[in-house]
Parts: C-alpha cells; structure tokens; sequence
C-alpha cells in the first residue's frame, strides 16, 4: 500500500510538470499570481497525505518500531531474555558453583589436616583408676607394684600411634615381660635397677586398644635376692577408657618354684604354668604369691632352711620390698589353691613344726580371704603323695578341720620331674590344670559368689 501510492505520487507529479512550470502545449509561459492553483493544491494535499501515511506506516513496522513503554518493563524484559539475562543469584550461590567455585573444585580444594595427637604421660598415681591390677599386684606411693610371678597390669584406652611403659627396676637382674596389645605379643626385658621407658606398640592406628602386661620372671633369684619392679606410668597418644571389668571369680595360688613355672624352659616361665592355664581357659582372675625353694615350715638353703617360710611371707605383699607392708588384695578370692610340701619333704621338715605351721598359713589364709572361703591342696606333683609331709597335711586337714565339711580338700595329681632341673614339665603343668577344672565342677567348688570387699 506505501509503495502503491508512493508510484502514484510520482506519476502525479510528473504529469503536472508543465503546469507547475508554466508550460502548457509550448505557450508562453503562465504569468504568476498570488491565488492558489488549483491544481498546485491539488498536488500539496495529496503529497501532505501520502507523508501522514508514510509516518504512520513507519511508527507501527515491527522492522523499525522503537520501544515506548516504561524503562523498568524494557528492564525486565531483557533480564527475563534467555539471550542476555544477567544472573541476578546470591553471591553467596555463585561462590559454591562447583564448577567456577576453587574452594570446592577437586583439584585446588584446601584439605585441613586434623590436629597432630599429644603424646602424654599418665601417671599411676592420677590414673590408677582406669588400671586393673593382675595377680599379686598393689598399689603403692604412686605406682602399680608387680614383684610376682604373672602379676601386672591390663587397661584400655583410645588412641593412635606408639605406647609406651616407664617401669623402674630395684633387681640386680633383668625382668622380662610379655606385653599383648590388641592380640599381638611382644617380649619386653627390664634392665636390671633403674628408672627406663620401654617400648610396648609402634604406629597403631587410631581407634581403641586393648593392652595386657605380665611378668615371665618369678620374685626372687638365688643369686641376687629380690627382683622388684614397680610400673610408674603410661605415655600414649590417646586418652583411657573404663577400667577393663572383673572376671565372675578369682583363685588365689599359693606356690613354690612349681607355680613359679621353673622346669618350663631354662629360664622357666611363670605365664605358662598350670595355674595361669587354669584361669586363662576359664576366664577366672587369679592372685600368684609363689617363691623358689619356699616350704610351709622348711626351705630351701638360700631361704636358712627355717629362717624363711611361707607364713612370714604370706601376711605381706612382700616380704624383700618391705617388712611391713601388709597385703591388702583389691579384690578377695572365692577359691584358694595351695601347691606346696616339695621343700618341706626335700629339706627335712619335722611332723610337729610342720603341723604348727600348717596350721598358721590356714590362718593367714582365712584373714585374707574370708573365714569362710575354702582351699584346695594339690598333693604328688613333684614328690609322692604317700611323702610323709603329705600324710601329716592329710591329718591336719581331715582329723583336726573337718576336711570338707570345713572347706578343706585334697588333689592328688600325678608326679612328673620331666621338665627342666627335674621339675614338672608343661605338659604335666596342662595336665594338672585339666585336673583341676575337673575337679572344681566335680565338686561345685565354682558356684561361690566373689567376694568384693566394699
């Protein structure tokens, strides 16, 4: 329609040319006059018409249309264009774009490492508490002692990392342990006197641990007297858990270098005995007061015969670190087992101070453990059970207590002198500790409640 009446603009005007000019037919030309043509005016409306409509048409040609509505519409609608909306999200949301985001981008993430664990000394005296005491262990001005045979300590803790002991010797000797930390043993030798640090576990992973120290070595050597050992702290990385809980029952073993495990090895070994087999298959605590060469009235000569016997040492937690210091079990014995007679028997004992003897150590016997609590005599496992000291303790036992009746009973187990220096080997040790599980529920001597002092 615009260029239809654009053309039609231009024949009319080319058609009235002549006149416009004064030409007409080639006369003279027109002369001027100050009155309106009419065909001059003709030509000026149907130009001014043909403008208006060109105007209009251009004002509304989407080609050419310029926008006239509000600024903030035009705004939002070029922010709403998928072809140039600006992102308007929090920064906050831009920042964690794990795409544009470094923080979060794999390959330059910051890791932060966690804190390097502290390596710290626990002493007995602050931490006693966490500390199950094995054996004939007590406590004593700030450390755990563990002077006898298979005593020590159990505990349990979470950490990570090395553990180590600080144990301090009073021996002229030696002492070794067997440490076993999550299942895993290691033996670990005490230099003889002296304050030292000794390694029990290396790089264990963090978590929790479970660690079991034992003593191999007995408490005396012929050579040197007393070998003492006092456990004056832990040092770990890792913090205590709650002290490891008591077994149903615990037997108290009386002994001499028997139950001190001479004759399993050539340095004989006290964690390997048929009284520490006992309670490990059965799940019992048990209490270790066992001396080389001791008797119930006479001893061996490195003891003067009948200087030294067991009723001086047994009122006492030991009698080589102090004279005084009486033993006060942290937890008393349900069961009392008794293996002595093979020192009386060799060195010569007579029937009267044997008897009187014999006597006393029941005594002692029921002090520490209860009035109440019964004893079991094993008889034969290194002299004959018809011995003469073994008819007198038959005497004693049945015609003065009442025997059973009393809480008094005798095992005879078979003699063996096939081990080391002529003592029992391991098996005969295996054998008897078999012998006495038998005989313990033979006699239902495992349905008495422990006793736990309040």
């Amino acid at each position: 329609m615009r260029y239809s009446r654009f053309f039609a603009f231009i024949l009319t005007v080319c058609l009235l040319l002549p006149a416009l000019f004064g030409c007409a037919g080639g006369g003279d030309p027109v002369a001027t006059t100050s009155a309106t043509d009419p065909v001059t005016q003709a030509v000026t409306d149907l130009v001014t018409e043909l403008a208006t409509e060109a105007a209009t048409e251009a004002a509304t040609d989407p080609a050419t249309e310029v926008a006239t509505g509000p600024v903030t519409e035009s705004a939002t609608e070029a922010a709403t264009d998928p072809a140039t909306e600006v992102a308007t999200e929090p920064v906050t949301e831009a920042a964690t774009d794990p795409a544009t985001d470094p923080a979060t981008d794999p390959a330059t993430e910051v890791v932060t490492e966690p804190p390097v664990p502290v390596f710290t000394t626990y002493s007995m005296s602050d931490n006693s508490g966490y500390i199950k005491m094995i054996g004939r262990s007590q406590f004593w001005k700030g450390s755990i002692l563990c002077d006898w045979s298979a005593s020590g300590i159990e505990f349990a803790y979470t950490g990570s990392g090395n553990l180590n002991v600080v144990a301090e010797s009073e021996a002229a000797k030696s002492i070794a342990l067997v440490a076993v930390v999550d299942g895993k043993t290691k033996n670990v030798t005490i230099d003889e006197d002296g304050i030292g640090t000794y390694r029990i576990a290396s790089d264990l992973p963090e978590g929790e641990h479970h660690v079991l120290i034992r003593r191999k070595t007995m408490v005396e050597d012929s050579s040197v007297g007393g070998l003492l050992l006092r456990i004056k702290s832990i040092q770990m990385c890792g913090t205590f858990l709650p002290r490891p809980a008591d077994n149903t029952y615990k037997i108290a073993f009386i002994g001499d270098s028997i139950t001190c495990g001479v004759g399993i090895g050539k340095s004989g070994d006290g964690l390997a005995t048929y009284a520490v087999d006992l309670c490990t298959r059965e799940g019992f605590d048990y209490d270790i007061c066992s001396i080389s060469g001791i008797g119930v009235e006479r001893s061996s000569k490195r003891h003067g015969y009948s200087e030294s016997n067991m009723t001086m040492f047994y009122p006492y937690y030991n009698y080589y670190r102090s004279e005084t210091l009486r033993y006060l079990p942290e937890r008393k014995a349900g069961l009392v087992i008794v293996n002595l007679n093979t020192n009386d028997h060799n060195y010569g004992v007579e029937e009267e101070p044997y008897k009187e003897n014999l006597r006393t150590l029941i005594s002692e016997i029921r002090a520490a453990h209860g009035e109440d609590v019964k004893i079991v005599w094993i008889v034969g496992m290194m002299i004959a059970s018809d011995s003469p000291v073994n008819e007198w303790l038959k005497q004693v036992f049945n015609g003065e207590y009442g025997g059973i009746r009393s809480g008094l009973y005798r095992l005879e187990v078979e003699t063996n002198t096939e081990g080391e220096y002529s003592h029992p080997s391991q098996e005969s040790h295996l054998a008897v500790s078999k012998a006495l599980s038998d005989y313990l529920r033979k006699k239902r001597l495992l349905t008495l409640p422990t006793q736990i002092p309040d």
